[in-house]
């Protein structure tokens, strides 16, 4: 069923592939708005995540609840997948994508005053922990899977010294060095800064939440989607949560300092102390976010 999956994404996109060069003679506000959305956002079609007819637009954001969030939304859209593989049409759909509507009817959701747009963020140090922990602790250095990926291409323009191969491993102050260099070059949305993830054009936010307070934030979300009851519980269950030891653990202060100095604008943006317990970090350094 691989070989049929193409044709499946490229039938599920025909919604904008058709409205996208109509919309420029039957709603240029809606083309330009698109148009200006696409040219300077992070994959909007990957990040964007939307339930219509709840009107509610989602900016996701990797390690940060993102998998616990896109389920509850599935789950209240209330939409069963259509797929070739019979193995999947008794799932959930995940919400739509921007690609997944017309230009138009994204155009009127997106500035429409009663849609809710939301995202969570994580304090960048527990981050940092959970995506190396997920995508890189005890894996085999080698091609195939996408973070990996990123980093083997990125390596060399990096530090050459870098680990790579079927028998190395990525430790997580060599993580640090790796999410340094690339925080800000948009190279893999689980190290970009959260700050210029939830920097989209058009989509001004009515709810920044937190993961440290999770299910008090997440709770307005429900209200506007009036979720079910059945709905409310299951998005009190953690989702995809990384293995790993107390993230403060794994600090000394010069990779604290790093992390700060690379997510210096998360740290600034959404309120989050520099600080980690009693481990004591360097003075900060301005840095420019963007």
């Amino acid at each position: 069923m691989r070989f049929f999956r193409p044709v499946e994404v490229a039938i599920k996109e025909l919604p904008w592939i058709t409205s996208l060069p109509l919309a420029a003679f039957i709603n240029p506000a809606a083309a330009a708005f698109c148009s200006k959305l696409l040219a300077g956002a992070y994959h909007p079609q990957v990040l964007l995540k939307i339930l219509p007819r709840q009107k509610l637009i989602y900016v996701s954001v990797p390690k940060s609840a993102s998998t616990r969030i896109r389920r509850t939304m599935a789950r209240a859209g209330g939409r069963l997948t259509r797929s070739l593989n019979s193995a999947r049409r008794a799932r959930y759909r995940d919400p739509y994508g921007l690609r997944h509507m017309t230009v138009d009817a994204f155009f009127r959701l997106a500035t429409d005053a009663e849609t809710m747009r939301f995202s969570f963020v994580r304090n960048p140090y527990a981050r940092a922990v959970s995506c190396w922990s997920e995508k890189f602790a005890g894996r085999p250095l080698v091609a195939g899977e996408p973070c990996i990926d990123s980093y083997l291409a990125a390596r060399k323009h990096i530090d050459s010294n870098l680990p790579a191969g079927a028998d190395r491993f990525l430790s997580f102050a060599e993580f640090v060095h790796f999410a340094e260099a690339t925080a800000k070059a948009r190279l893999d949305t689980h190290l970009q800064t959260q700050d210029d993830l939830l920097t989209v054009p058009g989509i001004s936010l009515d709810l920044i939440g937190k993961v440290e307070s999770f299910d008090a934030d997440f709770s307005r979300v429900l209200d506007h989607m009036n979720a079910s009851e059945a709905v409310r519980r299951d998005a009190t269950i953690p989702l995809n949560e990384s293995h790993h030891d107390d993230w403060g653990n794994y600090y000394t202060p010069g990779l604290a300092d790093r992390i700060y100095r690379a997510y210096e604008c998360d740290f600034d943006r959404f309120g989050y102390a520099r600080a980690i317990g009693n481990v004591r970090i360097p003075a900060a350094r301005s840095s420019a976010c963007r």
